[in-house]
């Protein structure tokens, strides 16, 4: 486990700067991120740092009211969903989560503890709201984690 204080919208963007490179450094070819926090945490602007160090160009939206938001580019396939909405395990089966793809694929799940079957993760973020600040904690793979640490 680690702990992190982000200060602001930018330093949010930069955290998903080192997410990233971890990311393309890494010969996996598929990771799956589980995202907890309030609303308005800054879930979504972690994720658009992400993106955006990666090489994502366009917009990045919340998928509260779509449940999924999908970016394909590049050699990455990555979903973002939000699962605040879901009623029924039938709506996550239909988002098709196990589809095969031929690069990197990368999937952030939003309050997975609504899936109501455990699904393997390689990196949790809890996103906390601190006084004037955010509470980033990790939860995962060891060596995730360290080379998280390395790598900021």
């Amino acid at each position: 486990m680690q702990n992190h204080i982000l200060h602001g919208e930018n330093e949010t963007l930069e955290f998903g700067k080192v997410i990233s490179n971890l990311i393309q450094e890494s010969l996996e070819p598929h990771f799956e991120f589980h995202l907890q926090g309030e609303l308005g945490a800054g879930k979504t602007t972690l994720v658009r740092g992400i993106l955006r160090s990666l090489g994502w160009e366009g917009s990045v939206k919340s998928p509260t009211y779509t449940i999924c938001e999908e970016y394909e580019f590049n050699e990455y396939l990555i979903l973002h969903i939000d699962l605040y909405r879901t009623e029924t395990y039938e709506d996550i089966e239909m988002l098709d989560l196990g589809r095969r793809f031929d690069g990197k694929k990368i999937i952030f799940i939003e309050w997975p503890e609504n899936l109501k079957k455990d699904r393997d993760f390689d990196l949790k973020i809890e996103m906390l709201h601190a006084e004037n600040s955010r509470k980033i904690v990790l939860i995962g793979d060891t060596i995730l984690l360290n080379s998280l640490k390395a790598n900021k």
